[in-house]
């Protein structure tokens, strides 16, 4: 019984660990945490939340992105690009208090053809701490 017990314990452990965060890859909102959604126009999808003011209002690891005056997103907070899944980068250059993990566009940023902006990802090694 006592065996039953721990491997049911280790179970839930894990089940726990692989819970969905934002920036996580997604098919639907289904799977991304409660609250957030999934962004199918991000390559692998992107569970991110929509509308923020603030950093507070984001989960936890997440940081509030401005892209227009009233087009926020909840997005990724990340330190250096190996912190960011596949086709995504560490970005700084919108306004934001923490750089974030955001897709590496080639042109589009701004969620459609009239907010082009040119964007060059830094080099890792000049991306600071």
């Amino acid at each position: 019984m006592k065996q039953l017990l721990l491997i049911l314990l280790a179970i839930s452990l894990l089940l726990i660990g692989c819970e969905a965060a934002v920036g996580d890859k997604c098919e639907t909102s289904n799977d991304c945490p409660t609250g957030t959604m999934c962004d199918l126009d991000s390559p692998g999808g992107y569970c991110l939340v929509s509308s923020c003011e603030t950093d507070e209002e984001c989960p936890e690891d997440s940081v509030c992105v401005f892209f227009q005056k009233d087009l926020s997103y909840c997005l990724k907070k990340c330190k250096k690009n190996s912190d960011c899944r596949k086709s995504y980068t560490c970005r700084d250059d919108l306004e934001a208090s923490y750089k974030f993990c955001y897709v590496a566009p080639d042109g589009v940023y701004g969620r459609d053809e009239n907010n082009k902006l040119d964007y060059e990802p830094p080099a890792e090694s000049q991306q600071g701490e």
